[in-house]
């Protein structure tokens, strides 16, 4: 047996066969390198890179680790940033991209421009994949920046579809193994000639596998011999973990529940001042432990951190809990509570969660199920004492189930804290301001009767000193719904009632709040009298509204009173007012606050409007296809979709469906006592059976919405559906009303055909006059700033145009819009 002549195994080897396949990554705009762990895709990437990129490049390497997908966005970001500062800081300011965002987030993508010749390489993408729609990912891998090029490395199977683009440099796993003869290559560089039957023998061992070929030349440097496996595992085991000092391994089983770590992190979880010596040897001659450039990061190999937990779990309980425990402190100490809550929850120390930063916590609605899972384990788990000990802390995790839909428990542990708090021995003081709290807490779970609201809003005005905890100025008042008469009209016959009871209500919870959801009480008020007809008092009480609400930065309020004051320029057939809100205002309001909620909101806003203008094919494209569920949705803003849905199936010829739907919907509007989506839904029930010919049922319905209504006098849902309900609103509708109703929807007939005529003559792909115009500047390759700059419009209204034209049209650059416009 030939034994190794001498030891040059730390350098890295590469065969001819796939150097010449990564010299694609020096042209290609998008490599895709995809294999299991363990096939040497990141060394590969690093070293042919470092040694091949012109000395003027830049090199952008992100390296994905297991973390909250929230986190692991914003560090995206913070890359793109580095290569297009205004397209980084929109990446970041949408936040964590979903199915609602991923428009808006592609484009800024295709949009973005890189001035140098630049290298991104993500790294351990397969880590952030399923966190983000995948449309995103694919943009990125299709973007149109000149300069860029785009490497990726996973070990997730991708799309063929991806692979065959143009442009696209695809290595696959089999790119990546190695041959008999570069095996035989491999040892060679280590000094070792290995006869055909040893090369054969490497080979069944580790099928080309070039971490498994690495840990078994290791075994042949060592022993003279292989290690008589195939298991990489147990190659790891006897190799490396079993060869480490028993201080190396506990070293290594200290760091493990970190994907990375730094040198203080390091020590931080050895409880040391300062890494031992034998750690820092460790983390630079160790093959499987990578560091950054700089040498300030280190990310064991996958296959050595996959087998380190493993041991971790093995250990004693008490072992392991210390360590997951310091891990948590580390994360809690490094303003990474979402991380630590993780570590302590795994542990089950729900001490040491409540102390944690909870206000600090957001988490994504998408991921409502299981964070609510969590919280409510915490509430049950957690003592009477622990619970006042951390009061705070509760509070914000029972208003966390209420943002989770989980309205039942939210109720029951609102009673259950509040008695436990009458109960205790606290000081007077801080008793009064925990009731306070609650109060407050409490006055949701009788959402929408606002006097019972009322009256424990006053209470905790009363009892709080000072602003309450669980209020933010940023959270929306009106639970992404762009109309408060939606929310809060609750009783036929009772809508004067109603406004009394807001208008003294409301300004209780407005200075308890300092200001949260200013404008809201007003904009009830505007939006009555404009269903009631009173257009000249209507449009003062929208601007009063939106005064109000624009001062104390309530942008959900913000979005309700552009949409009416749009409502009322269509009725105007004002176009210039009526595009400037559709256009501009309504978007300007949900990106200076792009809570999810508020971003929910503007697309129904915008929703609503194209549908008064007989343009359904413009409404929000999850809204068009019905993608109602709680994800998107808080349940009190259901209604008001369902609403704009039910009218879209109508509208597209299928009334069955709605009337398959129409059982469900109302039941919920009547649950959640919305009168408002009663009305609607019994108007589009009554035009559902008309169209049915089915006239017993239609009559019917359209009597409910007529008694739900008219004790208010609201008139405008009639009008506004006139043509649906044609000649059955006449045989049924008292004449004193329907003198109204048809004076107000010849009126908002008339304004419609003038905005149409305006802003939507026939042009190709269904594009808006404004679209059309930007759509020519962009496929003459002008920049967005240089389009605003043409066009006399904002930056974001460029953008928010080009996202429609690339749905419209369907092409993915500005390339292939100039070569659309060529034929046009």
């Amino acid at each position: 047996m030939a034994r190794p002549k001498k030891h040059n195994a730390d350098k890295f080897y590469f065969s001819e066969r796939l150097s010449e396949k990564l010299d694609g990554l020096l042209w290609a705009k998008t490599t895709l390198i995809c294999a299991p762990a363990g096939y040497g895709k990141t060394t590969a990437a690093r070293e042919h890179l470092n040694k091949r990129l012109p000395k003027t490049a830049a090199l952008r390497w992100l390296t994905c680790v297991e973390e909250p997908a929230a986190a692991a966005w914003r560090r995206f970001c913070d890359v793109i940033q580095t290569i297009d500062a205004e397209a980084g800081r929109g990446l970041l300011a949408i936040g964590l991209p979903d199915d609602d965002t991923k428009g808006d987030v592609a484009t800024l993508i295709m949009e973005m421009e890189c001035r140098g010749e630049t290298w991104l390489v993500i790294d351990d993408f397969h880590s952030v994949k399923d966190a983000v729609p995948g449309t995103v990912w694919d943009v990125l891998m299709e973007h149109g920046a000149k300069n860029l090029h785009t490497v990726i490395l996973t070990k997730a199977a991708v799309e063929m579809r991806m692979t065959q683009k143009p442009g696209v440099l695809y290595l696959k796993r089999d790119d990546m193994r190695l041959t008999e003869d570069e095996i035989g290559e491999y040892f060679e560089q280590a000094g070792v000639a290995l006869t055909p039957a040893q090369i054969r023998e490497a080979n069944r061992h580790t099928e080309g596998w070039i971490t498994a070929l690495n840990l078994q030349r290791k075994s042949y440097l060592d022993t003279g011999a292989f290690l008589d496996t195939g298991d990489i595992h147990e190659m790891m085991r006897e190799i490396v973990w079993n060869r480490l000092t028993e201080n190396e391994q506990s070293f290594l089983l200290r760091v493990s529940p970190f994907d990375s770590y730094t040198l203080v992190q390091a020590a931080y979880m050895m409880d040391a001042d300062k890494l031992p010596e034998y750690a820092k040897a460790l983390n630079e001659k160790n093959d499987f432990i990578r560091r950054d450039p700089w040498g300030l990061v280190f990310r064991p190999h996958s296959t050595l951190l996959h087998f380190t937990r493993g041991v971790l779990d093995t250990i004693s309980v008490g072992e392991r809990a210390e360590i997951l425990t310091r891990a948590g402190d580390w994360c809690a100490g490094n303003k990474q509570p979402e991380q630590a809550m993780y570590f302590y929850h795994r542990l089950g120390d729900y001490k040491k969660i409540l102390a944690l930063d909870v206000l600090g916590i957001e988490f994504e609605r998408a991921d409502g199920a299981d964070y609510a899972d969590m919280l409510l384990d915490i509430l049950e788990n957690t003592t009477p004492g622990e619970k006042l000990a951390r009061s705070v802390s509760v509070i914000k995790i029972i208003f966390m189930l209420f943002g989770a839909g989980r309205y039942e428990q939210f109720g029951r542990w609102c009673g259950e804290l509040t008695a436990i708090v009458a109960e205790s021995d606290l000081p007077e003081t801080e008793k009064n301001r925990l009731a306070g709290e609650l109060a407050l807490l409490t006055s949701f779970t009788k959402f929408n009767n606002i006097a019972e609201m009322g009256g424990l809003i006053r209470r905790a005005d009363e009892l709080l000193c000072g602003k309450p905890s669980l209020i933010s100025m940023n959270d929306a008042w009106t639970f992404g719904s762009p109309s408060v008469l939606f929310l809060y009209h609750s009783e036929a016959g009772r809508l004067d009632g109603e406004l009394a009871d807001m208008d003294e209500n409301a300004a209780h919870y407005f200075s308890l709040t300092r200001g949260h959801g200013s404008g809201g009480d007003v904009l009830m008020k505007a939006e009555a009298l404009f269903n009631r007809g009173e257009m000249s008092l209507a449009p003062i009480s929208a601007y009063k509204a939106l005064y109000r609400a624009e001062n104390r930065r309530q942008e959900c309020v913000c979005i309700g009173a552009a949409l009416l004051l749009g409502r009322l320029a269509l009725r105007r057939g004002d176009s210039d007012e009526f595009a400037d809100i559709l256009e501009q205002r309504i978007l300007r309001y949900a990106e200076k606050n792009p809570l999810k909620s508020n971003r929910m909101e503007a697309d129904l806003a915008t929703s609503c409007l194209m549908q008064l203008l007989d343009r359904p094919q413009d409404m929000a494209g999850w809204l068009r296809h019905g993608d109602l569920g709680d994800k998107r949705l808080y349940d009190v803003t259901l209604p008001y979709a369902q609403i704009l849905y039910g009218k879209y199936l109508l509208g597209s010829g299928s009334p069955d469906i709605w009337l398959g739907m129409a059982g469900e919907a109302m039941a919920l509007a009547e649950k959640l006592r919305c009168g408002m989506a009663e009305i609607y839904g019994g108007i589009l029930t009554a035009a559902a059976y008309r169209a049915q010919d089915m006239t017993g049922n239609a009559a019917a319905a359209l009597k409910g919405a007529l008694d739900l209504a008219l004790p208010d006098r609201l008139y405008m849902p009639f009008a506004e559906n006139h043509s649906l309900l044609g000649i059955l609103l006449d045989e049924h509708c008292p004449q004193g009303a329907l003198k109204c109703i048809i004076s107000l929807a010849e009126k908002q007939e008339a304004g419609k055909a003038a905005i149409l005529r305006k802003l939507y003559p026939l042009l190709p792909f269904g594009l808006t006059q404004r679209e059309y115009d930007v759509a020519k500047l962009a496929a003459r390759n002008l920049t967005s700033p240089e389009i605003a700059e043409n066009l006399y419009i904002s930056l974001n209204t460029v953008k928010t145009h080009i996202k429609n034209i690339y749905q419209k049209t369907q092409a993915s650059s500005r390339s292939e819009l100039n070569k659309i416009f060529e034929k046009i």
